[in-house]
């Protein structure tokens, strides 16, 4: 499957080492992962503002991400739906790649169910749905 991850959910992965780094280690084995610059952008944002994540740890991180996922530039109009209008970016990059699923915490997003093709589902609802593990 094509999957998208939302900011949160990939920096609860990296903070927390939860559900979420589950999730993302089974999908670094079994799927196809595809970010944005928009992503990246605010995952490492995030890890320096809110975590006060050391520069060094960051620069691991954006090595990671960027050696586990394909990234991509979306060339498609931005969708203008979410009441947070950052949340449009991953909408767009889920679109524009005809991702299967996007795997967000966002109630702004998981709101929406689907985006076009796209099936919308939390960290635990990707376990239950598609790992049958509850």
């Amino acid at each position: 499957m094509k999957i998208v991850f939302d900011t949160n959910v990939l920096l609860s992965a990296f903070i927390t080492q939860g559900l979420s780094t589950r999730v993302l280690d089974i999908c670094i084995d079994y799927h196809q992962l595809f970010i944005s610059e928009f992503i990246i952008n605010e995952v490492v944002e995030k890890l320096e503002i809110r975590f006060k994540v050391k520069k060094n740890e960051i620069k691991n991180v954006k090595i990671f991400l960027t050696n586990a996922f394909l990234k991509i530039e979306p060339k498609s109009e931005k969708p203008a739906i979410c009441r947070d209008k950052d949340d449009n970016n991953i909408l767009q990059l889920a679109d524009y790649i005809n991702a299967h699923l996007i795997i967000t915490g966002d109630k702004d997003l998981l709101v929406l169910k689907e985006f076009n093709k796209t099936v919308i589902v939390s960290p635990r609802q990707f376990m239950e749905k598609y790992y049958q593990i509850h």
